[in-house]
């Protein structure tokens, strides 16, 4: 039963490197762009690769900065009624 287990995790391995040479490929022409991302303090290697590979970087469809930020969930909701603070903080899923 070990055997079969380390064979399957030995598989996933084997999946695991085959993706990420699949991804460096894809992404090999934004190199540059990753290398700024990942300068971003919070944002390694592979979540600029995921900004990239999600949001792409051609940034014209987006008006602002303030755009792209509210389309990629990072952006905490600000609403208020009558005073009282409603915000909802940032998309489920961003920052774990």
């Amino acid at each position: 039963m070990v055997s079969q287990l380390l064979a399957d995790v030995s598989w996933c391995e084997e999946q695991i490197e085959e993706v990420s040479g699949e991804i460096a490929a894809r992404l090999r022409e934004e190199h540059q762009t990753i290398e700024r991302l990942d300068a971003i303090p919070g944002v390694n290697r592979r979540i600029a690769e995921v900004i990239v590979a999600e949001a792409g970087t051609d940034m014209s469809r987006f008006p602002t900065e303030g755009h792209f930020v509210a389309w990629s969930g990072f952006c905490p909701g600000n609403n208020q009624s009558g005073g009282a603070a409603l915000g909802r903080g940032c998309a489920p899923g961003i920052g774990r």
